[in-house]
């Protein structure tokens, strides 16, 4: 009888398994319309994985001249469908995802067609300029980029990432300094003994065909330190982890040489605490792109329209200003920010004082890949 049970057991998984969807092509933007006798009116969606098969749909209703009202839908899949359902008032919200597409009605006998769409950075793949320094670019050379903790590369291509790096101990006991040292033509020498310990103590980061890292195990540091004005660019993308929230999703940060972070977050329509978000001045103050989730009360109600999915390379570039007085760098910088070419921060003043420093990008224990990292050192201004 177990014979007979268990194989039936296996092709209803498998069924099951093959008419699942993939949490990665259902979340993200999704652009369109919804039509009726009125009129049409312009939507934009953000479809937010939100694990255990379901989605939250945040949708913007554009009327134009910046006027922007808001719906939440509530999404489960079933099968190789997601269906959405909500209100906007007394009207209902019923519509379905499938291959890309998001169909159904919004009441009074409107209906919704829009698509997943992926906006592209204008700065995506941005060359250095002339008199730039590349920090990292992993087809190239990993020269200007060190392990904040002082420990060497462990570096291999993309299929290696994550394999363990292995340390067993070589012992000897002897009155003076060995005659003879451990090499790599003679591993062991004579009188010298494997130790039974065995531990991992590290893990490779596999560099990506377009040169990505992941942020390796207590964050990388720019071999170099800046002080003074720069303009710098950096690529970074976000891991999909829908079962997630807030700090512990995507969570990395981009440290300026002033100590100051630029929070790196999956913020795709994720909220949290003030400045903790994607682009966020760590702390104490939010992009100037926030938009509510208003079914979430109190504070954290709040994430970046300039966020893009997870998954998707995100850039910031950044406008790092220092005055020079009396032959030294003093004051607080002033930061401009663009966050996928969207203006997030504009000459803003930071509260810590100017300084040299190194760049820094934080390990938050989340798979976080950077690429494409270079800064270019302006004239005294």
């Amino acid at each position: 009888m177990k014979r007979a049970v268990v194989p039936c057991l296996v092709m209803m998984f498998a069924r099951l398994s093959a008419g699942a969807l993939d949490e990665a092509v259902v979340q993200g933007l999704y652009e369109g319309s919804c039509k009726g006798s009125k009129g049409e009116m312009k939507l934009e969606v953000r479809v937010v994985a939100q694990g255990n098969a379901t989605y939250r749909a945040l949708v913007r209703k554009l009327a134009g001249e910046g006027n922007v009202s808001r719906v939440e839908l509530k999404g489960v899949a079933e099968g190789d469908v997601v269906n959405f359902s909500g209100k906007d008032g007394d009207r209902e919200w019923k519509c379905s995802y499938s291959n890309g597409t998001i169909t159904g009605t919004c009441g009074g006998g409107c209906k919704i067609d829009i698509r997943r769409v992926e906006r592209v950075s204008p700065t995506m793949g941005k060359k250095p300029p002339q008199g730039a320094i590349v920090l990292f670019d992993g087809r190239q050379s990993m020269d200007e980029m060190v392990r904040a903790n002082g420990s060497p590369w462990f570096v291999g291509d993309k299929k290696m990432d994550g394999w363990g790096v292995w340390e067993v101990p070589i012992r000897t006991i002897s009155e003076k300094d060995p005659t003879e040292w451990p090499s790599m033509a003679n591993v062991i020498p004579k009188d010298w003994k494997l130790g039974a310990e065995r531990r991992r103590v590290d893990s490779v980061r596999g560099i990506g065909d377009d040169g990505s890292i992941q942020v390796p195990g207590g964050g990388m540091n720019s071999k170099r330190q800046f002080e003074g004005s720069f303009d710098y660019h950096v690529e970074f993308m976000n891991p999909l982890q829908p079962a997630a929230h807030s700090q512990g999703r995507g969570n990395s940060g981009v440290y300026l040489p002033n100590g100051e972070e630029v929070q790196v977050l999956d913020s795709f329509g994720e909220c949290t605490y003030e400045g903790g978000g994607c682009g966020g001045l760590y702390k104490y103050k939010n992009p100037d792109t926030m938009d509510v989730i208003d079914s979430i009360k109190g504070p954290e109600n709040k994430y970046t329209l300039a966020s893009a999915p997870p998954l998707q390379w995100q850039t910031y570039d950044i406008e790092y200003r220092v005055q020079k007085k009396d032959g030294k760098y003093s004051g607080r910088p002033r930061l401009t920010v663009y966050h996928n070419g969207v203006k997030i921060h504009d000459n803003f003043e930071m509260r810590k004082e100017a300084k040299k420093g190194h760049f820094h990008y934080q390990d938050h224990g989340n798979p976080v890949r950077y690429r494409n990292i270079w800064v270019l050192p302006m004239d005294d201004r």
